[in-house]
């Protein structure tokens, strides 16, 4: 059974968990080229991953991404903590720690 409503689940999966958090507040957002080079993953990993709802995407009126700098930052930060490289385990883990106790208490 689902916590979310149906419409939350469709946003989630088109934009991902932070994105619906965030989108109103306008940003700050990146374009896909930049938050690779910041965050260490390629751009078609981050596509992945936002497909997956792992990482929040907004497309512009170009059809161009745009990717949340701070879970950019974020990455880079896991990464360098784990001294790994990154890598989708590595946020998956992090994010169900971060979620977990949000979850239990629902």
């Amino acid at each position: 059974m689902s916590l979310l409503s149906a419409e939350e689940q469709r946003q989630r999966e088109r934009w991902g968990w932070i994105a619906v958090i965030h989108l109103e507040s306008g940003g700050p957002w990146v374009p896909a080229r930049d938050a690779a080079r910041m965050s260490g993953v390629s751009t078609a990993n981050l596509r992945r991953w936002a497909r997956r709802g792992v990482v929040s995407v907004i497309h512009d009126p170009g059809h161009h991404r745009h990717y949340y700098l701070d879970e950019m930052r974020l990455i880079t930060q896991l990464a360098e903590a784990r001294g790994e490289p990154p890598g989708l385990t590595m946020l998956t883990d992090h994010l169900a720690a971060v979620l977990a106790p949000i979850h239990d208490s629902a």
